[in-house]
């Protein structure tokens, strides 16, 4: 299939797809290397343009919470953008990639398989392929905890995986303790005092 007949999909479904779209990894691998397009259960999905500074700004600072988690039990964390290959022809890029020791062996041009832990920003365009298609496709693939995080209303959900599907896991208003993974912890207080004291809310 050349580029020029390649056909690209936004999501606007208020439930996940269940079939497959016509396009394939050889098919998104052949786009030129930027393209803000990720594909998702064969389809060519558009993302947003480039994400605003505070998406950035948050992107970043939840990266080094877990760079920093990473660096001491040996594990390794990604921001975006990074092809995550999961479901059959489904290569997302998710905000933030956590991977504990014994899965560094996926990384590679790409990280080949299912990380432990993926973090997605919503923003106007992704609220709703961040909270519908990909909450079901990490939760087929067998991701074991997915963050949303909301730059507006500056909550994050934590979702771990009960089977196929997730549930939404409650936590302390300050702080949260992952059940699944015991290195991981995040001082909500301080992780949102620390966003606006390096980018005021004047300048979000």
């Amino acid at each position: 299939m050349s580029i020029d007949s390649l056909v690209y999909a936004t999501f606007d479904q208020t439930s996940p797809h269940t079939t497959l779209g016509p396009h394939t990894a050889d098919d998104y691998l052949s786009l030129p290397e930027g393209e803000r397009v990720e594909l998702l259960r064969g389809r060519l999905t558009m993302m947003s343009p480039a994400p605003t500074p505070r998406h950035q700004h948050i992107g970043a600072n939840l990266w080094r919470v877990f760079d920093d988690i990473a660096a001491q039990q040996g594990g390794i964390a990604i921001v975006s953008p990074v092809d995550v290959v999961l479901l059959q022809r489904t290569i997302a890029q998710p905000d933030v990639v956590y991977l504990r020791p014994e899965k560094k062996q996926l990384v590679g041009q790409r990280i080949e398989g299912v990380p432990d832990l993926l973090v997605e920003i919503v923003s106007p365009s992704s609220r709703r392929i961040d909270r519908v298609e990909k909450l079901d496709l990490y939760a087929k693939a067998g991701v074991p905890e997915y963050w949303i995080v909301d730059p507006d209303s500056r909550i994050i959900e934590f979702h771990t995986l009960d089977g196929e599907s997730y549930r939404v896991v409650a936590h302390d208003s300050g702080k949260y303790q992952s059940a699944q993974f015991a290195e991981v912890v995040l001082d909500l207080t301080a992780f949102w005092q620390e966003i606006d004291r390096r980018l005021p809310p004047k300048q979000q």
